[in-house]
């Protein structure tokens, strides 16, 4: 094995059958290796075949890259090892080059291993069930004209077992008796070209399976809608005729398609239909499972019954979806982000549905114990797909994504804009500053809030509380010293829930009983602060006894059953007011509310994140989206101790722009994406002063680089300068700013430290140049501590 990239000359295109494959393995490695295609598999092993070679002590699939007769010029041949076998044919097995293509872009865009980007568009190819390898005849071996000349005795009798045969025997089987006698002669054997040792009984466990699931067993829990339900929206009736020229010109084309999730519902039918006509595909990409099962329902109208693939499938299932998907046997494909690698061909539409999800994006999660990479976003993953295919692509969102917008306004992307004004609310805004709270404990409930409750309930109609807060309250707090119970293993504060008296870290999921005493100072008085959405079920409880009130949030939810409990309890009209986090979005209620209340707007928005302002705002909107329009009598009430804040005027005005453009000139003058690019690198590790020596060498690193580089505008220090264009080596490049390193906002998870280190640029591409060349230097040097280095290019979360 060698690494190919040393050499300038490239390998050329075989005339004959090759004699060497490049193949990369589903792990941590960012380069394939080379192996020698041995005699025996000679024109047998083709680009995109999954292949079975030897890696240091084990056996591993891999999936051939390349192909070529002759090694590059320099490369040298000895030490090189062999192909042990092919691998069993199965869906996920046999690449295409444009899905070889696909892993390696990702590779590159989100400085990722290949070996795991891969994984993405071959999933399975490393579940495989562990059975014995077995040892066969070579075709040397199996001529019986005589017995090759030099062997032992054993090796005689081991080799005319495996001759009569020749579909292999295990080792367990050839071992019976004298064990260490039969594995001397097999190594003998081997080295004489008479036997090799397979794997190929090493089946995927996933390839297996027989059925792609149906969509519609499990969306039974959830409210329906067809697009039969659906009545053309009149401010979307141009649409069909402006995707069917779209699709009709068969290049690659973006919109960006803004609207009430019903009206982007017609649209996604419309459009999908068109492109069904046109002899093409469709690929739906979404946040969530609920999401996507939904949408696969009314897609049904459009065409073929959809596939759905999501996470929730099992591994056999999730294969099945994959086979059909490559045999064409469907014309819909609907999922979750893993759906953005699956195997469609003749792809015409790509539609992503509420593009400024941040689930679309694979972040590390706060539990450090678990790495997710690569770090990709499915959005842009869709964006390259369609680019690639010459097909349509569809953004959808009722609150687009400031990238999304940013990107229209530079003209590289279209915008049809499809809301009806009279479709909003009411809504009005309630300043906390002027009310006292009704408690002491406070519960964030003022009385304009409550008389919208009481006014809908002399309507019996639905209420809705959102509130993006679960539990009782955020903390407890020492009332004497101002600690507060804290995660032993994380470092973060515990949050309290009083129903079940205990409390519990929401990183590592740990619980323990309510502490009766302060641990720093022994008082007795810890007291809950801040409101969740438990301590505000508990205020309307006691101020509407008679109400019939649920909680909907990750306490009350948190399997399949409680969801169908509470689907029927709402389809029922059985509950009065419902009061929930963002789980409340993931239901598709149908059942619009007579009044919304946000008893604070403000929750989310302190945090060290530079994107909070967005992420509340999508949240007040889909809140907004829940309250029945105003002629019909809905009303939102929005509670805030910041009447002035953008998105608070923005929602009370329902008008994005007012949102959108002050959003953008702030990023623009913190120099914050999309004005720029952001790469955020995680150092992270069990022993704390390691974990900040090694973040501290790795930013010393990139400054390096950035001297070296000659950029002007940037800083060595821990400040902030503004990034600006110079010209540098190599004629105009990008300034690059390092910032850090600092501990990461959650400085322990599970046990592992974390620091962080932003690389600010103007050019992503100078940004990640340095970062993996840097993150090289760090793979070479020795590791303590458990260390561990991660990229994330274009992070959606910094806290």
């Amino acid at each position: 094995m060698f690494d190919h990239r040393s050499f300038a000359t490239p390998p050329v295109a075989p005339a004959l059958p090759p004699r060497y494959a490049d193949v990369v393995l589903p792990r941590r490695l960012h380069r394939p290796f080379t192996y020698v295609i041995p005699s025996s598999l000679k024109g047998q092993v083709a680009i995109g075949q999954s292949v079975i070679v030897p890696f240091g002590s084990q056996d591993l699939h891999g999936l051939v890259t390349a192909v070529y007769d002759r090694l590059p010029l320099g490369a040298p041949e000895q030490g090189l090892k062999a192909v042990r076998c092919l691998a069993p044919a199965s869906p996920d097995h046999l690449l295409t080059s444009s899905q070889i293509d696909l892993s390696r872009w990702v590779a590159d865009r989100y400085a990722a291993p290949w070996g795991q980007c891969i994984k993405l568009v071959a999933p399975f190819v490393d579940q495989v069930d562990r059975r014995p390898s077995r040892y066969r005849p070579t075709a040397q071996g199996t001529d019986n004209s005589s017995l090759p000349e030099g062997l032992g005795e054993v090796e005689t009798q081991v080799l005319s077992r495996l001759r009569r045969r020749p579909k292999g025997i295990t080792e367990r089987t050839l071992a019976q008796g004298d064990k260490s006698r039969v594995m001397r002669a097999l190594q003998i054997l081997i080295r004489r070209g008479l036997v090799v040792r397979c794997d190929d009984a090493v089946v995927p466990r996933a390839a297996r399976a027989k059925k792609p699931p149906s969509p519609g067993a499990e969306q039974a829990v959830f409210a329906r809608l067809t697009v039969d339900d659906l009545p053309p929206p009149l401010e979307a009736a141009a649409w069909p005729d402006t995707v069917g020229r779209a699709l009709s010109q068969d290049v690659y084309g973006s919109f960006l398609v803004q609207g009430a999730r019903a009206t982007r519902l017609w649209c996604l039918v419309q459009a999908a239909r068109a492109a069904i006509r046109r002899g093409r595909r469709v690929l739906v990409v979404t946040g969530d499972v609920e999401n996507a099962g939904r949408l696969a329902e009314a897609l049904a109208a459009a065409g073929d019954r959809p596939l759905l693939l999501h996470s929730g499938l099992s591994a056999r299932e999730r294969a099945a979806v994959w086979q059909s998907a490559q045999d064409s046997s469907a014309t819909i494909l609907v999922g979750t982000r893993m759906a953005v690698f699956a195997p469609i061909d003749r792809l015409g539409l790509v539609w992503v549905e509420g593009e400024d999800d941040a689930s679309l994006k694979e972040e590390q999660s706060p539990r450090y114990h678990a790495e997710q990479s690569p770090r990709y976003h499915a959005r842009e993953v869709a964006r390259r797909r369609a680019f690639c295919d010459r097909a349509l692509l569809v953004l959808a969102s009722s609150h687009p994504s400031l990238e999304s917008w940013s990107a229209v306004q530079q003209g590289e992307m279209t915008a049809c804009v499809y809301r009806d004004p009279s479709g909003f609310p009411r809504v009005q805004v309630i300043d906390l500053r002027e009310y006292s709270r009704e408690t002491p404990a406070g519960t964030l409930l003022s009385p304009p809030l409550y008389e919208g409750i009481q006014e809908a309930l002399r309507q019996n109609a639905l209420a809705i509380l959102y509130l993006n807060r679960k539990g009782f309250a955020s903390v407890l707090h020492c009332g004497d010293c101002g600690a507060m119970p804290q995660c032993d293993a994380c470092s973060v504060a515990l949050t309290f829930f009083r129903r079940s008296n205990h409390v519990r870290c929401h990183y590592c999921g740990r619980t323990k009983p309510v502490p009766d005493h302060c641990t720093r100072c022994q008082s007795l008085k810890l007291e809950p602060v801040g409101s969740g959405t438990e301590r505000i079920e508990e205020a309307v409880r006691r101020k509407f006894p008679l109400a019939r009130v649920g909680r909907v949030d990750g306490e009350t939810i948190r399997r399949p059953a409680d969801a169908r409990a509470f689907s029927r309890l709402l389809a029922a009209g059985e509950l009065d007011i419902v009061i929930g986090t963002q789980m409340l979005f993931r239901f598709g209620l149908q059942a619009r509310a007579a009044f919304v209340g946000v008893p604070d707007a403000d929750a989310g928005l302190h945090v060290p994140d530079f994107r909070s302002a967005e992420r509340m705002y999508h949240g007040l909107m889909d809140a907004v989206e829940l309250a029945l329009p105003a002629h019909a009598g809905g009303a939102v009430m929005i509670q805030t101790r910041l009447t002035d804040h953008h998105a608070i005027m923005a929602v009370a005005a329902g008008d994005d722009s007012v949102f959108l453009q002050q959003e953008q000139a702030f990023r623009q003058m913190l120099q914050y994406p999309p004005l720029t690019s952001l790469v955020r690198l995680d150092v992270s590790g069990t022993l704390e002063p390691v974990v900040a020596q090694a973040a501290g060498r790795w930013a010393a690193l990139l400054r390096a680089e950035v001297v070296s580089a000659g950029n002007r505008g940037t800083n060595a220090g821990d400040g902030s300068p503004l990034l600006q264009r110079s010209t540098g080596f190599g004629g105009e490049t990008s300034s690059i700013v390092i910032l850090g390193p600092s501990p990461a906002p959650h400085a322990m998870a599970r046990g592992r430290y974390c620091w962080q280190i932003l690389v600010k640029s103007l050019s992503l591409e100078a940004g990640k140049e340095i970062v993996v060349r840097t993150r090289e230097v760090l793979d070479r040097e020795s590791r303590r501590g458990g260390l561990r280095f991660d990229i994330d290019v274009d992070p959606v979360a910094m806290a």
